[in-house]
């Protein structure tokens, strides 16, 4: 999957007024596809040797916890990306009247920037993360997790702070019967087919901390719902409720990050002849989100044998704040339910994955040229192909999209994007190192992010990073808004 430059759409969302969060699941395990062979370890301890059952594969039943899969469908047309059952290891607790219990620290990061242009607010930039996660599945119908993880942020320059947070992660109650998942707590959850950009995404929650640096995966927040999942037919029905509202993780407002500069009287997404920066320089600017659920979702995916096809359906409130202007000096976050219909394919033909989406939108926030806010419908779709040249390690991911805001007459809102965004992967000497080379380019407006990088992987699990984000545009895009902030990022990370 591609990584930076799709990430982009998110903000372009937050930019343009798009009702929806933009963004495969990173907690989100999925039931049986079609056409698998599910091989059954079962719950012998390692020195009683292991049991292996060969299931039949139109068997309507949900894999338990134990179960170890392999899908004979191309895993290029994924619906979604699935979560690993959760590992036990020597030094985790199995038998007895535990069960399997697995406690360890997840994630480790810490990335340092330096930023290039002198008119940036932004010197330097630190950033850590540490994440944990402690699993217990006491019998392999109900499975309990708690985690967590730390972040912290410290800049330097002319706008200068420092911040240590604490956030929950996937923490939740699972139950697996035979053809049914129940799962109740904080999960991630993102739908859609698009690399990087699934268009379908309307029950995840946006982090935009870091803005677009980040994977796709790092750049969503669990947050509170109930979900079901099963089968309907000869496809799966994923049912998710909001039981309560989150709403995207921001950054701190001196951070170069956060879509309002006050530095330079600058709102992303808006030309500053049509908002005049010294009206934005000394405002108050609120967050606040409403109380209440999120909302309510539905797709139905089925693995045809011509392409995987998907079908969603939502009426959510969307998590990336919109900012309008509530009077003289006072800036307020707006949240707007929006109904969602959308639809998706993938398949492989002519030894490539290719893939198409496409969504209305009922309700997207917009500025009118008189500054007052309304909402209007919109349509958002994409393309795009994914392939390996020579049939080598060698991957290359192309996408074009675009979207339209409908009835957007009087509005300062962008009311067209068209772009295209991909990735090149190149991995060698032994895929001990890794090129990447990440990049967005608008067609319609100015608008560019480039995001080269290389990557030593022989140091398994660790990864040590050298990387490059350059942003050029013009002055309602993103690129043009962040021009200042292109950066050289060295980092080291650790998956566990």
């Amino acid at each position: 999957m591609s990584h930076h430059c799709p990430r982009y759409l998110p903000l372009i969302s937050l930019a343009i007024c798009c009702a929806h969060t933009v963004g495969a699941s990173a907690s989100d395990l999925d039931l049986k596809a079609q056409d698998e062979v599910i091989i059954d370890i079962g719950d012998a301890a390692p020195e009683t040797g292991e049991e292996i059952l060969i299931k039949d594969s139109s068997a309507e039943a949900i894999p338990s916890p134990g179960d170890i899969i392999i899908e004979e469908t191309n895993p290029g047309i994924a619906d979604e990306v699935e979560e690993p059952e959760p590992r036990v290891d020597a030094a985790s607790a199995e038998g007895g009247g535990l069960g399997k219990l697995e406690v360890r620290i997840d994630d480790i990061w810490a990335e340092y920037s330096h930023f290039f242009s002198s008119d940036s607010e932004a010197d330097r930039t630190v950033y850590g993360k540490v994440s944990a996660v402690a699993n217990w599945q006491p019998v392999p119908a109900w499975e309990f997790q708690i985690s967590g993880r730390l972040d912290g942020n410290e800049q330097d320059g002319f706008s200068d702070f420092s911040t240590v947070k604490a956030d929950y992660g996937d923490s939740f109650v699972r139950y697996r019967g035979d053809n049914l998942r129940l799962t109740v707590g904080t999960q991630t959850v993102i739908w859609g087919r698009l690399d990087e950009i699934p268009l379908s995404d309307r029950v995840s929650t946006a982090d935009l901390s870091r803005m677009v640096l980040d994977d796709l995966e790092d750049r969503r927040r669990a947050n509170p719902m109930v979900r079901a999942e099963t089968y309907v037919g000869s496809g799966k029905l994923d049912l998710v409720w909001l039981i309560d509202f989150r709403p995207a993780e921001m950054p701190d407002k001196d951070s170069i990050w956060y879509p309002i500069n006050r530095h330079t009287g600058r709102v992303l997404g808006f030309d500053p002849q049509d908002v005049p920066p010294d009206a934005v320089k000394n405002s108050q600017i609120s967050e606040h989100a409403p109380g209440g659920d999120g909302g309510f979702g539905a797709r139905y995916t089925l693995n045809h044998s011509y392409a995987d096809i998907g079908v969603t359906i939502a009426r959510t409130r969307q998590s990336i704040p919109y900012f309008r202007s509530a009077g003289p000096g006072v800036i307020e976050a707006e949240y707007p339910r929006s109904w969602a219909y959308g639809a998706d394919a993938a398949m492989d033909a002519a030894g490539a994955t290719w893939r198409v989406e496409a969504i209305y939108s009922s309700d997207n926030p917009v500025t009118r040229e008189d500054l007052t806010y309304t909402t209007t419908p919109s349509i958002a779709w994409g393309g795009g192909v994914e392939f390996n040249p020579g049939d080598g390690n060698t991957r290359v991911n192309l996408q074009l999209m675009g979207m339209k805001l409908l009835d957007s007459a009087g509005v300062i809102d962008r009311r067209e994007i068209y772009n295209i965004n991909g990735e090149i992967e190149i991995p060698f000497d032994r895929e001990r190192w890794r090129a990447k080379l990440d990049f967005y380019a608008g067609l319609n407006d100015k608008d560019i992010y480039v995001n080269p990088e290389i990557a030593f992987l022989g140091w398994e699990p660790h990864e040590v990073y050298l990387a490059l984000h350059y942003f050029d545009g013009a002055e309602q895009t993103l690129g043009g808004f962040h021009e200042d902030h292109s950066s050289i990022n060295l980092g080291w990370r650790a998956k566990f």
